[in-house]
């Protein structure tokens, strides 16, 4: 607020790390005190981050204030955060577009919590919201090509164009860390975009794959991986792109992934300095989850190992 020059705050985006999770309603009464309202939204999750610095699985609070009667477009857009056990399709897909995040750490289990009017919330948070662009970078690289789901159980991958799937990773596994390798996924025949799953592990006793999500016999499988230093560089050049013959917008919310950052060298965030670089004088906050939520043409999905920047002017 200082840095603002307000007395008094309008709409407060606060986001806390998972170590304030038994003070929740202690902070919010906090800061609805010192900022004079109590319109404040956001979650807790493993690391949060600001335009000044960012915290990984450490005590961190980040919050970007907004000064009082700030306009805001509004319209059939929502900024939404979710609890990890909260979301569904119907919710999801219920005819508004949605960008946001999941609350909580890389697994989905851990602690987390959400707030709305300066109160908690136990499923999910949805405020309208629209942002000037939206920006999603999975920073994932394609390794071999398409094939077709032949068995799966749950989240089982059994085997591939009728070959054993753990052989069919084998080459990848020798190459890159099994912790930054991802399977694309694309129902067959619907013409829908294809989505992310990270790589679980595998079984060497049945020459099978888990995912993280469950599968379907008939769907298309393409391996891939993540490299931390390409996909911020990736990241950097969608944000240059959007930008150019625009002028700097005036605030940004972003969300990246739990396992992204992790993926770095523990000592920088490669994303983080990538928002900084390309938005020099823009203030911005957010937090790492474990997924995000993006709006596509017709719906709304959630993705992992990505990050989603909301620009607003």
């Amino acid at each position: 607020m200082a840095r603002g020059g307000m007395t008094q705050a309008g709409k407060v985006f606060l986001f806390l790390s998972t170590h304030f999770h038994g003070q929740i309603d202690a902070c919010l009464r906090a800061v609805a005190s010192v900022c004079g309202s109590i319109d404040i939204a956001g979650a807790s999750a493993a690391g949060v981050f600001t335009e000044q610095d960012w915290s990984l699985d450490s005590p961190a609070a980040a919050a970007l204030v907004l000064p009082v009667d700030y306009p805001l477009h509004q319209r059939n857009s929502h900024l939404a955060l979710a609890a990890p056990n909260a979301v569904n399709q119907f919710w999801l897909n219920d005819g508004a577009t949605k960008f946001g995040a999941i609350a909580g750490d890389a697994t989905g289990k851990g602690q987390y919590a959400l707030w709305q009017a300066g109160q908690q919330r136990f499923s999910f948070i949805q405020l309208p919201l629209e942002a000037r662009s939206i920006i999603v970078s999975d920073g994932l690289s394609e390794l071999g090509p398409w094939q077709t789901i032949t068995a799966a159980d749950g989240l089982q991958l059994q085997r591939l164009d009728d070959q054993p799937a753990l052989q069919t990773l084998a080459p990848w596994l020798g190459q890159y860390p099994l912790e930054s390798l991802q399977a694309a996924i694309r129902p067959a025949g619907r013409g829908e975009t294809a989505h992310w799953a990270p790589v679980l592990g595998g079984d060497l006793s049945t020459d099978s794959v888990m995912l993280a999500q469950p599968l379907q016999a008939g769907d298309e499988l393409r391996w891939g991986h993540f490299d931390s230093s390409a996909a911020s560089q990736r990241f950097a050049s969608q944000i240059i792109s959007q930008l150019a013959g625009r002028p700097q917008p005036r605030w940004a919310l972003a969300f990246s992934s739990h396992r992204r950052a992790m993926a770095g060298d523990g000592l920088t965030e490669p994303d983080w300095h990538t928002l900084r670089r390309t938005l020099p004088a823009v203030p911005f906050a957010g937090f790492y989850g474990n997924g995000q939520i993006i709006p596509l043409a017709k719906f709304n999905r959630v993705v992992d190992n990505s990050v989603l920047l909301a620009l607003f002017d």
